[in-house]
């Protein structure tokens, strides 16, 4: 049996390369679909004592934003200190009487550069999701603020009005406990003082407590690695790299848009040349909202299967998970898409979980969806035309925008 390369010398170049600390001793739960992360949402706000924090990319004005913003004034009625965090160009579709009717009833909400009044900031986004209440739980993934995400979905939602679900789209979250929060709350608060008047650290202080890892079921190591937009540093990207440069066996990786940098390609190419099972489920063009996307996607994809990185283009509901497993012990989970924009233009968040049971859950979780791909032939990408392959680097020379 080989022996794990996810030890002590991997944990010193995540220090080292993403500027983010392990924090030991924390509880994980997946949350696999927007059925189950909705619920657990829904649970942890209603029983929320002290404090709700939010952010999300989108934050729309249908049934699930209405449903959450409801909950949310409420909850500061009751004297609980509710916080909300929204992307102007991510919630573009939502009328902004919903964030009227949160303010009114006592919800501070933040917005992130509305395009009208900041265009200079309309290519850089805070992408970030997550959850944090009472200090105490939270819940971080790819998951926003609205019904394709809370119960199904249909294609080109973020740039479409009137569009209604139709078919269910695969994301996960991921409830965290335990002395990460830390890190997660510290994230929320530096973006809350972005956007205006600093949160009070005496409440912030009194709100979070650690948990201590003898209480809790299993102690899990997690670490939360974050990008800033718009910065040239991309620690995400060198989390992903250091984790398939360590792999000896396989690497399973579900993304949305996969248009990987060359440093994570080289780095996928590198692991199949040293015999590591590379699998990865992306959208094909039936199911991506992007619609350009599955063409840039194209134009990298032959020298990835070449390699012998095997490809499933999804067809059905879109795709929206952004997860990885590799060797079964070591996991990411988070807001970040494998492309050129979560690297170097978004705000993204992700959790690096060291964590064999999380690890092998997306394995599974995976093999479940194999059914609803088709797996992309190296055949099929020689079998292309010479327009549409001129088309695919035409449209390749955006790729950094998607």
């Amino acid at each position: 049996m080989p022996q794990s390369r996810y030890g002590l010398l991997f944990n010193d170049l995540m220090d080292e390369q993403t500027s983010a600390i392990q924090n030991r001793g924390n509880e994980v739960e997946l949350l696999p679909d927007g059925m189950s992360s909705f619920a657990e949402r829904e649970k942890l706000i209603r029983n929320a004592t002290q404090s709700v924090f939010l952010q999300t990319f989108i934050f729309n004005d249908d049934a699930t934003g209405w449903h959450t913003a409801k909950m949310l004034a409420e909850k500061a009625q009751q004297g609980v200190k509710c916080c909300v965090i929204y992307d102007g160009v991510g919630s573009n579709r939502a009328d902004n009487k919903i964030f009227d009717f949160m303010r009114a009833a006592g919800v501070e909400v933040r917005e992130y550069a509305d395009p009208y009044k900041a265009p200079l900031k309309l290519n850089t986004r805070w992408h970030e999701k997550f959850l944090i209440v009472d200090g105490q739980v939270g819940i971080a993934g790819g998951m926003n603020i609205a019904d394709e995400y809370a119960y199904g979905g249909s294609s080109q939602m973020i740039m479409r009005l009137g569009e209604k679900p139709m078919a269910a789209w695969r994301d996960m979250d991921v409830r965290v406990s335990g002395p990460v929060l830390y890190s997660i709350v510290t994230r929320f608060q530096d973006n809350w003082a972005r956007l205006g008047k600093p949160m009070d650290e005496g409440f912030v202080d009194q709100t979070i407590e650690r948990v201590p890892a003898a209480k809790l079921k299993r102690g899990v190591n997690v670490r939360m690695v974050t990008n800033e937009a718009g910065s040239s540093r991309t620690p995400i990207t060198n989390a992903y790299v250091l984790a398939i440069s360590a792999a000896q066996k396989k690497i399973v990786i579900e993304n949305p848009y996969f248009i990987p940098t060359k440093e994570v390609r080289d780095a996928l190419v590198e692991a199949c040349q040293r015999g590591v099972d590379v699998v990865v489920m992306t959208n094909s063009a039936e199911s991506n909202d992007m619609p350009l996307l599955p063409d840039i996607a194209r134009h990298y994809y032959d020298e990835l299967v070449d390699a012998g990185v095997r490809i499933f283009e999804k067809h059905g509901g879109t795709l929206h998970s952004k997860t990885a497993s590799f060797d079964d012990e070591f996991s990411i989970i988070g807001s970040a898409n494998l492309n050129r924009r979560s690297s170097g233009l978004d705000s993204e968040t992700v959790l690096c979980i060291s964590d064999p049971l999380t690890a092998r859950s997306l394995s599974r979780r995976f093999e479940m969806g194999i059914g609803e791909c088709k797996e992309l032939q190296a055949r099929e990408l020689a079998d292309e035309d010479w327009l549409t392959n001129a088309w695919q680097w035409c449209v390749s020379l955006l790729a950094r925008n998607f």
